[in-house]
This record gives C-alpha cells, sequence and structure tokens, in this order.
C-alpha cells in the first residue's frame, strides 16, 4: 500500500528577523523562527525557534502512530548556515521531549548555491538509530518554488548489509522511517499585503523673514531632509528586493528626485550609507542613489565604505571609487582589488583594467 500524506503551511514575517508559521494536516501544528545573526552583516546566519506544536505534522507525514504523536508534542531547534562560492551549508540541533526525557537530533544540510533558477540538496540526521538521509531538487520561477526528491535515502540504496537499489518497503515495516520513499513540494511567496506607498512631492518649508530667522530654521529643514530621504531610500531597498515592485525606471526617477534636494540631500544619504546601525540593504541604496554624481569630496566617506563589514559596501565602494582618478583613490582601489569577496575583488579589478586601458 502507498501512504500519501499531506501537509499544509502557511509563514509569516513579523518583522526582518522574526516569522511564525502554521502547519495544517490531520491536526495543527505551530511553529515560530529568530533570527539572531544575518549573514550580510556577520560572518553566520544563527537562529533559534520551535516548530511541531500542537502537533507533529513531521511524525504525521512519516506515518507514526497516534500515541507517537501525543508524546512529541513540540520541537526546539539551534541553527548555524554559512554561504561560500557555490554551496550553502546548515547544521541544526533539535530536541523534543519523549517517554524517557529528552531526544537530542543534530541535522547536516548542503546545497548548491549557483546563481541558477535551480538547485540541489542533501540533507543527513542521526535519528532512530540510523542516519536518515533525503536528496532533494528544488526549481524557483519568480515566486514559485517546486521541489521534490527521495526521502530515507539510505534505505533506497542499502539494505541487510548490502547496497543496491531497492524500491520496495522492507518485510513487516509500515511506517515511513527507514522505508524508501518520495516527496514533493511546492511554495508561494505572496506579495505584501500592503500597498507600496507612491513617491510623494518634497515638501517646501517657507517662513517669512520677518517672523523666523532662516538661519535659525536651518536645523529643521535638514531634520525634515533626513527622514524624508530616510523614507526614499527604505522604498528603494524594498523596491530592490521585491521582483513584483523592482522597476528600474521608478527607481531611477526616485533617485534623481533625492538628489534635486541638492547639498543637503547628498549629506543625508552619506548619513545613511556610514550609519552601522541602518540596514545594510538601505545603505547600500543611498550609495547606489550617490553613484550617479560622485564628487571628489565624497572620497572621504567612500573611503569609509571600503572598510566596512558588509561585502556589498566594499562593493560599491570600489564602483565609487573609479570615478574618482586620483592617487589616493587608485590606492584604495588596489586594497580592495585584493578583498577576500570575489565580487569586491572583481570590481576592483575591473576598474583598475580600465584605467590602464584609458591611459594607453
Amino acid at each position: 500500500m502507498v501512504r500519501h500524506p499531506f501537509a499544509f503551511g502557511l509563514e509569516t514575517s513579523v518583522s526582518d528577523r522574526l516569522a511564525v508559521e502554521g502547519v495544517l494536516s490531520d491536526g495543527i501544528g505551530l511553529g515560530l523562527k529568530v533570527g539572531l545573526l544575518d549573514e550580510n552583516e556577520s560572518p553566520v546566519d544563527f537562529g533559534i525557534g520551535f516548530d511541531q506544536l500542537l502537533f507533529p505534522w513531521e511524525s504525521h507525514l512519516f506515518g507514526r502512530d497516534s500515541v507517537a504523536m501525543i508524546r512529541t508534542p513540540g520541537r526546539a531547534w539551534v541553527g548555524l548556515a554559512q554561504t561560500w562560492k557555490f554551496v550553502r551549508a546548515r547544521s541544526v540541533l533539535s530536541v523534543q521531549p519523549v517517554v524517557d526525557g529528552l531526544e537530542f537530533v543534530p541535522h547536516f544540510a548542503v546545497e548548491t548555491a549557483f546563481h541558477l533558477p535551480v538547485s540541489l540538496g542533501w540533507e543527513t540526521s542521526w535519528e532512530d538509530d540510523e542516519f536518515r538521509q533525503t536528496l532533494g531538487l528544488s526549481a524557483r520561477l519568480k515566486t514559485l518554488e517546486v521541489s521534490g526528491g527521495l526521502s530515507e535515502f539510505q534505505s533506497w540504496i542499502f539494505r541487510n548489509g548490502a547496497f543496491g537499489w531497492f524500491g520496495s518497503p522492507p518485510t513487516g515495516k509500515t511506517d515511513g522511517i527507514g522505508n524508501p520513499g518520495w516527496w514533493f513540494s511546492v511554495k508561494w511567496d505572496l506579495p505584501p499585503l500592503r500597498p507600496v506607498p507612491s513617491p510623494g512631492p518634497m515638501p517646501v518649508v517657507q517662513c517669512p523673514a520677518p517672523v523666523v530667522d532662516g538661519n535659525a530654521m536651518q536645523p529643521v529643514v535638514e531634520l525634515l531632509q533626513q527622514r524624508l530621504t530616510q523614507e526614499d531610500v527604505a522604498e528603494l531597498a524594498e523596491r530592490s528586493e521585491s521582483s513584483i515592485t523592482s522597476n528600474p525606471v521608478t527607481m531611477a526617477v526616485l533617485r534623481r528626485r533625492i538628489l534635486s534636494g541638492g547639498p543637503s540631500a547628498r549629506k543625508a544619504l552619506w548619513r545613511i550609507a556610514l550609519d552601522t546601525n541602518s540596514r545594510v540593504a538601505d545603505r547600500r541604496q543611498a550609495v547606489v542613489t550617490l553613484e550617479g554624481n560622485i564628487q571628489d569630496e565624497d572620497l572621504q566617506g567612500l573611503a569609509g565604505l571600503a572598510e566596512d563589514r558588509a561585502a556589498d559596501l566594499r562593493l560599491e565602494a570600489a564602483m565609487g571609487l573609479g570615478q574618482i582618478e586620483t592617487a589616493e583613490s587608485t590606492k584604495m582601489i588596489k586594497r580592495l582589488a585584493l578583498d577576500p569577496e570575489e565580487s569586491v575583488r572583481l570590481a576592483a579589478q575591473a576598474v583598475l583594467e580600465g584605467r590602464a586601458a584609458k591611459s594607453k
């Protein structure tokens, strides 16, 4: 007999680092994910969370009986992940209550990280006194991701001390643990429910000269300019991260509108770009906007970005320095050409090659 259980899941992000999930099967299981470290701002991704609260849907998928399900009311986990050039590795330690105490289960997985819509992954865990393994292939088209593969892969290729190809279940096996099987999943990233606000006109503060001194109002004008610029940069970052709202023409118009604020707008952009407490995505969009009109006095700010921890900002620093042809900028570009991040090195080397070709 072929079993074909199912599970329907819904996950929503409460903030950049917090998400909640619900899974519907023969019962409803709840979960929570908290991202403590982000790979864009630190060496690794690090997070904690729990899942299968109220109903252990994974146990149901593998055919465990209802008694075993009651004994596993939830599972807590802590995970660590890192991405290299072409591969991403992830390790997780989960713990859940069982009849005689707590059961700790280590998990390890690797998947390809090519810049392609298709990826291949392998996952293993030590559970029920054997190394359980899963193979999977995933294909992504915009917001739709379709995946499938072999579950309990070790049971497909190894049985009774011998290697081979075993497509039928072991004798007397009634659940999915250690039993060769298939799995299939479909994931759809829903667009944001709230509409993206359209850019409004730039407000102009005008005060009658006889009533208020213009110099006294300047700090208020600069503060207003800073807040408006922060909102515009945040919108650019949101648009760049979404395949739905990332319209190059709209983003170019918004960048020109920001720069139309003159020197005060440029100062506001540099404050955002150099603020280490701001999101890396916002800081990067501030630099990209400035790159449309790089000036010699921007050298000091670009020097600061060239030393930043975020590789995306060092890359933009290399592009900006390429527009300033001075001995000091060349010296900084040569340092970036030795950067440990490949994308930064390639950008800096391209700038140096362009200058060498121009000087011939």
